[in-house]
């Protein structure tokens, strides 16, 4: 009696622990990027990068049928957003290629990862069929056409992008993927697009990781950890380095004279000269014309009021090889700058139109400012970075640094017209103005 009733409570418990991991689980919650059809039309699969993953569900029962984590795919920090799927002949096999080149393949009756390759496994199993219909949108509709028939059918779309959908082999579903906050799959049968209805999830087995996955997680870990160490080591020599450098970039006071509007510069514009190359006197100028060197061995990003476009003669090129093009010297454009008072408050001026331009070693350009800008003793002033390579490309590179100028700075006497008034411009709280030797303030 007491064997049969310990029994009894063991059946119960594994029982209870089976239903506690077969438990009702939806789809997706975030974004669907990828909805395709099985070659059977049997089956669809389905990829969210926002909630990271993989679903299979069965077209017929609208029933989930596995779902499963991406992460692992990943290698460090790079893009790995799975961009196609296909299938094995028999359709056992499901095999997906993400973003950053690796191959992966799956078990098509339970999701379980097989294998993760860096060279694709079958090359037939992404050759995709030509399909016999085509789709057209617009803001509100799908209008699908069958190439047999020539007869236009539309659907409405439902997610808030409409750009995630497929069409089944044989032409009679449509499947269009939702988007955050209505994350399913409508499928629509194009014959009679009245008649649709939604994939939303299933009850499954609670998602468990598999040896390989918590292999290639470990491998992503470590990597990521060598990444971060190269990252700090560089933000260390960052610091060294730019607080050297900042001291070669300077301002220059070039000459007086008119300026364009800037109202009316347009988003991409020359960087000839044209009003930098006319001189006036204090007394008849409505704008300074101010140089701005940079005098250091690393290219500098600075904020500009419109594009420039780049003269593939004028570049710089890192010790590793990578070359990033920037201004050619001595050109003119305009800088977007802010304002502040005499105190340091910063004052509300103009509008960051969010444009940027290199400024390469060993190199100058000029820019205007206007003259009722610096007064009661104001000072313009904006930010510029350092570049630097970064994992095979061109990368800022340590703390932003503050560049200002303000009518102390301007000559006061000059004996001779070609005089300029050389201020190197730093980062100090105090915000004053360090010369160079040999330069007095007049």
């Amino acid at each position: 009696m007491k064997t049969a009733i310990l029994t009894f409570w063991i059946l119960l418990a594994f029982h209870g622990a089976t239903e506690q991991r077969q438990q009702f689980q939806t789809g997706h919650t975030h974004d669907i990027l990828k909805v395709e059809f099985s070659p059977d039309d049997n089956r669809l699969i389905s990829y969210s990068w926002g909630d990271g993953f993989l679903c299979y569900w069965d077209v017929k029962s609208g029933q989930l049928l596995w779902k499963s984590k991406t992460g692992f795919i990943q290698k460090s920090d790079e893009r790995y957003n799975l961009e196609d799927f296909g299938w094995s002949e028999d359709n056992g096999l499901v095999y997906s290629r993400s973003e950053n080149g690796r191959f992966e393949t799956w078990e098509a009756s339970s999701g379980k990862l097989i294998s993760v390759a860096e060279t694709n496994p079958n090359q037939k199993a992404f050759a995709k069929t030509v399909r016999a219909t085509s789709v057209t949108k617009d803001y509100e509709n799908f209008y699908v056409t069958s190439s047999e028939r020539q007869e236009k059918v539309t659907i409405r779309a439902f997610s808030r992008t409409h750009s995630v959908y497929d069409v089944s082999h044989n032409g009679r579903l449509f499947a269009e993927g939702g988007s955050w906050g209505n994350a399913v799959i409508r499928i629509t049968e194009i014959g009679n697009p009245k008649n649709s209805y939604e994939l939303k999830g299933g009850k499954i087995l609670s998602y468990v990781p598999t040896e390989l996955e918590t292999k290639l997680l470990k491998e992503q870990e470590q990597r990521r950890a060598i990444l971060s160490e190269a990252q700090r080591q560089r933000e260390n020599q960052a610091a060294i380095d730019t607080e050297n450098f900042r001291k070669q970039i300077y301002f220059a006071f070039e000459h007086y004279g008119d300026m364009a509007d800037p109202r009316e510069l347009r988003m991409l514009e020359s960087d000839e000269p044209k009003k930098s190359r006319e001189s006036k006197s204090a007394a008849d100028s409505k704008a300074i014309w101010v140089r701005l060197h940079n005098d250091s061995p690393l290219p500098i990003k600075i904020p500009t009021q419109s594009m420039y476009l780049p003269n593939p003669k004028c570049y710089y090129e890192f010790p590793s090889g990578q070359k990033v093009m920037g201004l050619c010297d001595n050109k003119e454009i305009a800088v977007w700058f802010g304002l502040e008072d005499q105190k340091g408050k910063v004052i509300p001026y103009g509008f960051d139109f969010g444009s940027a331009a290199i400024l390469l070693p060993k190199t100058s350009v000029v820019f205007a400012v206007p003259r009722e800008t610096l007064r009661n003793g104001n000072a313009i002033r904006f930010e510029f970075t350092f570049q630097n390579t970064s994992a095979g490309k061109s990368a800022d590179y340590g703390k932003t640094r503050m560049l200002r100028f303000k009518e102390s700075d301007l000559p006061r006497q000059t004996s001779s017209p070609n005089f300029k008034s050389m201020c190197l411009m730093g980062t100090g709280d105090d915000g004053a103005c360090r010369r160079q030797p040999g330069f007095a303030r007049g």
